[in-house]
């Protein structure tokens, strides 16, 4: 049974249901009651006194609303839906709504009513191949009622009562054939002092970012087509949405169920980590242009750190070209010897490192025909020039490489959420309006120092203006008046589409202060 005139659902585009989309808007209570009675859902609330948390009512609300965030993306865009009852657990930490598993049966009534299409699930009971769970799409009888809606992406909150604070039971570094059936399972866990003041730190951080505008001035449209380079729908294309939806940040933990927290702690999430790097240069943030500051070869340079023979140079650049008839020219040679220095220190074998390096990019054809044998004579290179970095490769070093560098970017993102300064942190690099790049630098080394008692190098990624200013005052070292350098970003020339975008949330932000 089919009710959409759309074409056909696509497996493949598609978002898994997001059970922390929440509004109050009077227009989307209006719409929940018509179709509650006309689906016939009101006859899954019993009368009683003992109510639940969540009612029929509150499932659909939640439905309708990710149904029509979808439809306001992307109108081909459909949910992945699971018709488990396992997958609705009130209780857990990770379903802040408590949505109950009754959100089965809305759905069902939807379908049945013909407001919603479906896509039937797939189970592969070979175990051979991958499973897929119900697809489902709004149709033109539900997509007449958005029509009507004058509610838009600010006025829906997409990330209500949501777990920032993620515990991981797995950690894969690379898709490989030793680890590609293990998953990243997520655990419940009991509180302590340190998750409730990283909690607390993270939810002040994600405040200012929905308070804060920021996007892309070049684009007429705040998506982002993004082309996909790995995994099993590697060459496929993705819809990015650049808007008030997309801006939630977890911080990542892969300590399992022994609860260890030294272990990850990154930061994931924002448009921002999912668009080309090529790109970030024209993020502006509160209608300023920004810059970028990256730190340097992070995870080699915390390792030499340690053994206490810190790097003087480009680590990745290794001089000749060890493999001329391959990789012909020493850029070309400083990205794969960068790749997969990353992966030796990710992975617990060589083996492995070689693996995940020609599975990264499905589209890199270079990359997929380095032999083990000639990957090798890099990694061997490598270990001659820095020898102190050897004992350190294929280790399984990742996850407390990124324990530190997650709680530099803590300190760093604290600091300035207690200042009202929003920051976009991409791991090891840091976006801030260009005026504050100084300020940003000096804090990325107090807490680098305070992390690991050492200094880390970064750079500005940006290309920029450079120009020469006289500073003097009563610092030490600028009592005279010194030549300094200065940076500014090439600016962006927004379109109409852009500043219509920009005025609409300066309206908004006047609306809820």
């Amino acid at each position: 049974m089919t009710h959409s005139d759309e074409g056909k659902i696509d497996r493949w585009h598609s978002e898994v249901l997001d059970v922390h989309t929440w509004s109050d808007h009077p227009e989307i209570k209006a719409l929940c009651e018509k179709i509650y009675l006309d689906a016939g859902i009101n006859h899954l609330d019993k009368p009683g006194n003992r109510k639940p948390k969540k009612s029929a009512k509150d499932c659909l609300r939640v439905l309708l609303l990710d149904l029509y965030v979808k439809w306001l993306k992307d109108p081909s865009l459909s949910i992945g839906f699971s018709k488990r009852a396992e997958s609705y657990k009130p209780g857990s930490r990770y379903n802040g709504l408590f949505i109950p598993r009754k959100i089965i049966d809305v759905e069902k009534c939807l379908y049945e009513t013909g407001y919603i299409d479906e896509l039937p699930h797939y189970f592969n009971r070979t175990g051979q191949g991958q499973s897929y769970i119900t697809r489902i799409r709004h149709t033109e009888k539900l997509r007449s009622h958005f029509r009507q809606l004058t509610i838009d992406l600010h006025d829906i909150d997409t990330h209500k009562d949501e777990e920032c604070i993620v515990l991981h039971e797995e950690y894969v570094p690379g898709d490989t054939d030793k680890n590609k059936d293990k998953k990243q399972v997520v655990v419940d866990y009991d509180d302590n002092d340190l998750t409730k003041q990283l909690r607390s730190q993270l939810q002040s951080y994600n405040s200012l970012l929905r308070h804060t505008f920021i996007d892309v001035p070049s684009f007429i449209k705040p998506i982002f087509n993004r082309n996909i380079k790995k995994g099993p729908r590697a060459g496929q294309t993705q819809v990015i949405s650049l808007g008030p939806d997309n801006k939630f940040v977890r911080r990542v933990f892969n300590g399992g169920t022994e609860g260890n927290w030294e272990l990850g702690g990154r930061f994931y999430g924002g448009w921002w980590q999912q668009i080309d790097k090529e790109l970030r240069p024209k993020i502006y943030i509160d209608d300023q242009p920004t810059l970028e500051v990256d730190f340097n070869a992070l995870h080699p340079n915390l390792l030499a750190n340690e053994t206490g023979d810190p790097l003087e140079d480009d680590p990745y650049d290794l001089g000749e070209l060890l493999l001329p008839d391959v990789l012909t020219t020493p850029k070309i040679q400083r990205k794969y010897v960068k790749k997969l220095v990353l992966m030796a220190i990710n992975s617990d074998d060589d083996k492995i490192a070689y693996a995940a390096l020609r599975n990264s990019d499905r589209k890199d054809k270079l990359g997929q025909s380095l032999t083990n044998e000639q990957l090798a004579i890099l990694l061997i290179k490598f270990v001659e020039k820095y020898p102190s970095l050897g004992d350190s490769l294929n280790t399984g070093q990742a996850l407390r490489l990124m324990g530190i560098d997650g709680r530099i970017a803590n300190l760093v993102l604290d600091h300035f959420t207690q200042k009202n300064i929003p920051v976009l942190c991409i791991h090891d690099s840091f976006i801030i309006q260009f005026d504050k790049e100084p300020e940003l630098r000096r804090i990325l080394d107090e807490a680098t120092y305070q992390e690991t008692r050492a200094s880390l190098k970064h750079e500005i990624k940006n290309e920029r203006i450079i120009h020469k200013q006289r500073v003097w005052g009563n610092i030490k070292g600028f009592e005279e008046p010194r030549m300094m350098e200065m940076f500014t970003p090439k600016r962006v020339n927004a379109t109409s589409q852009y500043q219509a975008r920009r005025d609409k949330f300066s309206r908004w932000l006047e609306q809820i202060v």
